[in-house]
C-alpha cells in the first residue's frame, strides 16, 4: 500500500496555522493583562547558560581503548560528536565496539541509560543513540515559522520530503496513516514535547489477558512508580498560582457533580514540571514555571523536568555516550553480537554529508518509541536481520485519544479560560495561562465498565501554534477550552511498513466506543456553563500516545516480547518462549493495551523493571556489578 501524504484538507489546515502564526502580535487578548510583561527578563537566555553551567559541572570515567578508565568533565552539552561512532569502530580487536547499545533516548531508553551506566563494571562501553538532535532549554521554536509542526522528519510524508528534505532533525514529527500519531525527537525523546503528566495506571488495566500474567497482580509496579516519581519529581499547581483555565476545568466537574451529572473526581493533575527554582539530585538547576503554556514545543524557561535534566545526566555521568542525530535503520544478529545499522544526520553544528554506518554490541536495548522500535523491527526482520513473532506491529492502540474543543464566546460573557499559549519571548508572560495541562477529571470509577474509564484533561495551546488554531476553529482560545480524552481503545491497529515507513492501519480508529463516551461527556462539560461543544478538527483521529506494535505476551503466539523486554526467537516456530540473547525492546511499543491515562510514568515504571532484570541477569555478570 502507497504511503499517503498530506490531504488537500491537511495542507489547507497547515496553510491556515502559518498565516495565523504570522498574525501572533495581534492575537494578544482583549481584557487587561494580569501581570505586566518584563522586557528585561531573559528568560531563555537564562534557562540556557543554567543548563550549560550545570552540565559543565558533571564529572565522570570513561572508557579507553585499553579497558583503562579516563576521567572527563562536562562541556556545555550531554551529547557527543556523532562522528565519533566511526572512531570507535574496530577500536577493541576481539571486542564488540560497544559492549550496550541502546537506541533511542525517551522514557524507555534513558533510564536503562541511566541505571546501566550506573552499574557498568571499569571498561564496559555504553552508547546511546538518538535519531533527533540535542535541544538546550532556551533554544525551543517560539513561532511556527522557525519549525513545522507536521512532519519535520522530511521522510515522513511525500509533500514535506519536497519542502523539507534538508531538515531530518525537527522537534517533531508525524506518521500518516488511519491515526495521525504525532512525536517528540530529539535527547530526551517525547520528554521534551509532551505534556508532563504523570498519573499512575489503574491495576483493573495490568488485570487483562493482555498482559503477561508475571505483570497481572496489583502493585507489581509499584516499587518501580516511587522510582519513576523520585526521578521526574512530579508536582501540582500550587494553590495560589490557580489559573483561569484550572478554574474553569474543575469548577466545571464539581458543577456537574453537584448537579448530580457527573460522579467523577476532578483534581489538580501532578506534572514533572518545576514550580520553584533549585538544583535537583543530578546537579541540574531548574527555574521554576512561568505558566506561559509552551509545554508541549519546548520549554524555554528550564522549569520542565524532561528527561534531558534527570535520567539523562545520570547516565552520563554514569559513563554512557551519547551520539545524537544517528537513525538507526536495522539490527542484525551475527554469532554471539548484534550488528547495528545507521545513519548520520549532519546539521549546521554536525556538518557534512549523510553518512550509512554500523556498530557491534553485545546488548542492544531497542528504545525508540512505539513507531520508531516497531519500524526498527519490521525493517530487521524484511531484511532477514532477525526473526520475531508475527504479532509485530500488530496491537497498535491510540491510548483512546480524542480531542473535543468548548467554546464559550457566544454565551456566557463572565467566563474566560486565557488557553492561548503567550511564550516568553519577550521576558515573563503577559498573564498566566498555566502548564500546557493542569487538571485531570477522573472518570476511572469501578462501576463503569473499562471502555468508559476515562480522563478528561484542559489543554492550552503553544504560542507559535496558539493564533492558528484560533483561525482554524474560527474562536478566542481566551474563551475557549481544548479538552483532551484519553481512554480504552481496542488496541486493533497495525503498524506496517509503507514505502520503508512505519504507518498506522486501522479503518475503524474513529468510530471506537471509548471516543463516544468521550463526545458524550464533552457535551456535558460544555452544557455545565453554557459552552457549545465540537470535535476538535485540526486533530481528528489523532494520537500523541502511541501504544503498542512490540507488546509483550507469554510466548510468541501472543506477543513480541516477554515481560522482561527480550524479544522472542521464532526460529523455532510461533508458539516460542526463546529470547534473542541481550536483545530487548523498553518503551511505549512493548504496551499491549490502551492505559486510559497519559503514558509518561507507566512507561517509565516498566522501563525500571527492565532495567533492573538487565543488570541483575547473571548472563551479563561480565558487564554489570552486583546491586
Amino acid at each position: 500500500m502507497a504511503r499517503r501524504g498530506l490531504s488537500r484538507r491537511q495542507l489547507l489546515k497547515l496553510g491556515v496555522t502559518a498565516v495565523g502564526a504570522s498574525l501572533t502580535p495581534l492575537a494578544a487578548p482583549p481584557r487587561a493583562a494580569a501581570q505586566d510583561s518584563t522586557a528585561s527578563v531573559d528568560l531563555p537566555r537564562a534557562a540556557q547558560d543554567a543548563h550549560r553551567e550545570s552540565v559543565n559541572r558533571l564529572r565522570r570515567t570513561v572508557p579507553a581503548p585499553d579497558g583503562t578508565e579516563v576521567a572527563e568533565s562536562g562541556v556545555s552539552m550531554l551529547s557527543s560528536n556523532p562522528g565519533g561512532l566511526r572512531l570507535g569502530r574496530g577500536a577493541r580487536p576481539g571486542r564488540p565496539d560497544f559492549d550496550v547499545v541502546i537506541v533511542g533516548s525517551g522514557y524507555g531508553g534513558a533510564v536503562c541509560a541511566a541505571r546501566l551506566a550506573a552499574r557498568r563494571r571499569p571498561g564496559v562501553k555504553i552508547a546511546v543513540l538518538e535519531r533527533g538532535k540535542e535541544w538546550m532549554p532556551g533554544t525551543f521554536p517560539d513561532r511556527l515559522t522557525s519549525f513545522n509542526p507536521l512532519l519535520p522528519f522530511s521522510r515522513r510524508a511525500s509533500w514535506l520530503r519536497e519542502q523539507l528534505s534538508a531538515n531530518p532533525l525537527g522537534l517533531f514529527g508525524f506518521y500518516n496513516g488511519d491515526v495521525q500519531v504525532v512525536i517528540g525527537s530529539g535527547l530526551g525523546g517525547g520528554s521534551l514535547t509532551n505534556c508532563a503528566v504523570a498519573l499512575e495506571t489503574k491495576d483493573n488495566v495490568f488485570a487483562q489477558a493482555a498482559w503477561p500474567a508475571e505483570l497481572r497482580s496489583p502493585g507489581v509496579l509499584q516499587p518501580y512508580y516511587a522510582r519513576a516519581r523520585a526521578m521526574l519529581d512530579p508536582h501540582t499547581t500550587p494553590e495560589d498560582r490557580f489559573t483561569l483555565k484550572l478554574r474553569t476545568h474543575l469548577g466545571t466537574a464539581a458543577t456537574l457533580r453537584a448537579r448530580g451529572v457527573w460522579n467523577a473526581e476532578g483534581y489538580r493533575a501532578p506534572l514533572a514540571i518545576s514550580f520553584a527554582d533549585g538544583t535537583n539530585g543530578q546537579g541540574m538547576r531548574r527555574a521554576g514555571c512561568v505558566q506561559c503554556g509552551d509545554c508541549a514545543t519546548g520549554c524555554n524557561v528550564g522549569a520542565k523536568n524532561s528527561l534531558d535534566v534527570n535520567y539523562l545526566p545520570l547516565a552520563w555521568t554514569g559513563g554512557a555516550q551519547m551520539f545524537t542525530q544517528v537513525d538507526v535503520t536495522g539490527i542484525a544478529r551475527f554469532g554471539d553480537l548484534y550488528q547495528i545499522d545507521y545513519v548520520l544526520r549532519p546539521d549546521a553544528n554536525h556538518p557534512g554529508r549523510e553518512e550509512a554506518g554500523n556498530l557491534t554490541a553485545a546488548i542492544v536495548i531497542v528504545s525508540g518509541g512505539t513507531m520508531g522500535s516497531t519500524e526498527i523491527l519490521l525493517r530487521s526482520r524484511q531484511q532477514g536481520g532477525l526473526r520475531t513473532s508475527s504479532s509485530l506491529g500488530k496491537g497498535f492502540s491510540g491510548n483512546g485519544n480524542y480531542l473535543g474543543f468548548v467554546d464559550y464566546q457566544y454565551t456566557d460573557p463572565t467566563v474566560y479560560t486565557d488557553s492561548g499559549g503567550v511564550g516568553v519571548t519577550n521576558g515573563v508572560p503577559r498573564y498566566p495561562v498555566g502548564a500546557y495541562i493542569e487538571g485531570t477529571i477522573d472518570f476511572r470509577r469501578p462501576e463503569r465498565p473499562l471502555e468508559h474509564h476515562i480522563v478528561l484533561e484542559d489543554m492550552a495551546h503553544a504560542s507559535p501554534l496558539a493564533p492558528g488554531v484560533a483561525l482554524l476553529m474560527l474562536a478566542d482560545l481566551d474563551r475557549a477550552m481544548t479538552l483532551l480524552g484519553c481512554g480504552h481503545d481496542r488496541a486493533e491497529g497495525e503498524i506496517r511498513l509503507d514505502r520503508d515507513v512505519a504507518t498506522v492501519h486501522w479503518p475503524d480508529y474513529e468510530r471506537q466506543p471509548c471516543h463516544a463516551e468521550m463526545a458524550r461527556l464533552m457535551e456535558q462539560y460544555a452544557g455545565a456553563y453554557g459552552g457549545r461543544f465540537r470535535q476538535f478538527t485540526p486533530a481528528k483521529n489523532y494520537s500523541a500516545h502511541p501504544l503498542g506494535g512490540c507488546r509483550m505476551g507469554d510466548s510468541a503466539a501472543t506477543g513480541v516480547v516477554n515481560h522482561r523486554g527480550q524479544l522472542f526467537d521464532t526460529t523455532a516456530g510461533d508458539e516460542s518462549t526463546t529470547v534473542y540473547p541481550g536483545l530487548y525492546v523498553a518503551d511505549a511499543s512493548i504496551i499491549p493495551t490502551a492505559l486510559g491515562n497519559n503514558p509518561l510514568l507507566t512507561i517509565t515504571a516498566l522501563a525500571e523493571r527492565i532495567a533492573e532484570q538487565i543488570v541483575s541477569d547473571p548472563a551479563h555478570g561480565a558487564f554489570f556489578r552486583p546491586g
